[in-house]
């Protein structure tokens, strides 16, 4: 019999390319769509659909911000770097010292950043304050 052993949302380890000591904690996940239209055909009452090209939606990384750790984030953004990077999502085991999960991550390839979020503030709140990155990709490969 099939035993299937899932994992939780908080086994992985996401890191983007030019900072690859640095680890995201939250990443908004991947939705590749393909886009579809109708049409009829004028003799049946019948609508059809047509499935279009595939598009990826932006995504989204996020990380309690370290002003110190993450200057490097916040200086590629701000020099205007159109340089792609690649993001690696990596399933782990869980506990203190987490082992790579199997043979495939999933790598978005060619990324390019279009927004940066950070520094919000809230002087009555114990949250952290948080970086995030929105990013678009063409391309992507689960191995």
């Amino acid at each position: 019999m099939l035993q299937i052993r899932p994992i939780t949302q908080s086994q992985y380890l996401v890191q983007a390319s030019p900072w690859m000591s640095l680890y995201f904690t939250s990443f908004t996940g991947l939705s590749d769509t393909a886009t579809t239209t109708q049409y009829a055909d004028g003799v049946r009452q019948r609508i059809y659909n047509l499935r279009g090209p595939k598009v990826i939606k932006e995504m989204t990384l996020s990380t309690p911000f370290d002003p110190t750790k993450h200057t490097d984030i916040v200086d590629f953004w701000t020099t205007g770097n159109c340089d792609f990077i690649t993001v690696s999502v990596t399933p782990v085991t869980c506990g203190e010292n987490p082992q790579r999960l199997g043979s495939r991550q999933l790598l978005l390839l060619d990324a390019q950043l279009s927004s940066l979020t950070f520094g919000q503030v809230d002087r009555t709140s114990g949250n952290p304050s948080t970086l995030e990155l929105t990013l678009v990709s063409d391309n992507f490969r689960f191995s």
